[in-house]
């Protein structure tokens, strides 16, 4: 992995993924891409055109002034030796986000959620959510109160398809780089005893599909797919969760069209969004 993007607003939970992101990039020795944007306010006036430029002037140099400063502030001691470039973009930021991930051929997206609000908000904060959907790379989403202390344990969340097992590939990079162990687990919602889960069978699939060394498989049997993957974190005590969203569409694909709407990611633990095109390479 060469380069990470991550945006910021300068707010409490954006700082918070920045030091995520910080932490991420000295461990796999990657160039960091910090992004700004700001947006021009819709003037209702009959002022002259030289106006409306210097105004804009105005809004640019402040914010790339700000974006210097917590460059400078950041960026110190620790994450000294981090090779940090600054990007600052007018315009709504998720649109500017997935577009200077595809200009600049980032690797990753790292960026914090909100976790308030309705609808998408409560899911994962709405520029999250558009920028997960529509971003040429996978997203790594940090909720505010975790804390990164390496990505030892990763779970892989799988409905087992051929399509969701392949796409770990793009994850394996990236757990090759901290040495992780992949957790793959399966929810079983037909059964509320794991008897009758055949669960060597599964293990034995997964071995077939997934050519990576530091792998185990699990099954748990819940009514809810959200309070299974919720118990097996919590008892593995996991660095981060992976899932594999179909056409670039979180809402709808996200491991089953109904878990979209019931998983909440307010947790401690990130959450690693893989596409279809993606690579961790």
């Amino acid at each position: 992995m060469k380069s990470i993007l991550c945006p910021t607003d300068f707010s409490k939970n954006a700082t918070h993924a920045v030091a995520y992101a910080a932490e991420m990039a000295l461990k796999l020795n990657a160039r960091l891409l910090l992004l700004h944007t700001f947006e021009t306010p819709i003037l209702y006036s009959d002022v002259t055109f030289v106006t409306m430029q210097y105004d804009f002037k105005i809004l640019h140099d402040a914010a790339a002034e700000k974006l210097r400063k917590f460059k400078e502030k950041f960026f110190k001691n620790k994450f000294s030796n981090i090779k940090v470039e600054l990007v600052l973009q007018q315009g709504l930021a998720s649109a500017r986000i997935n577009e200077v991930a595809a200009e600049k051929k980032a690797d990753l997206i790292v960026m914090g959620t909100t976790g308030t609000g309705a609808a998408e908000r409560i899911l994962i904060g709405s520029n999250a959510a558009r920028v997960t959907r529509n971003a040429p790379c996978p997203v790594f989403l940090i909720p505010p109160n975790a804390k990164f202390s390496g990505l030892s344990k990763m779970v892989y969340a799988t409905d087992l398809s051929d399509d969701n097992l392949d796409r770990v590939k793009a994850v394996i990079p990236l757990a090759k780089a901290f040495n992780s162990e992949l957790l793959f687990l399966y929810v079983d919602k037909t059964t509320l005893s794991g008897d009758d889960v055949d669960i060597k069978k599964i293990r034995a699939l997964v071995r077939k599909k997934v050519k990576y060394p530091k792998q185990s498989g699990f099954v748990c049997t819940d009514i809810s797919v959200k309070e299974g993957i919720d118990f097996f974190l919590k008892k593995y005590k996991a660095d981060a969760l992976v899932m594999f969203t179909r056409h670039r569409n979180l809402f709808k694909d996200l491991y089953q069209p109904s878990l979209s709407k019931k998983v909440s990611f307010n947790t401690k633990v990130p959450l690693l969004v893989v596409h279809e095109h993606d690579s961790l390479s």
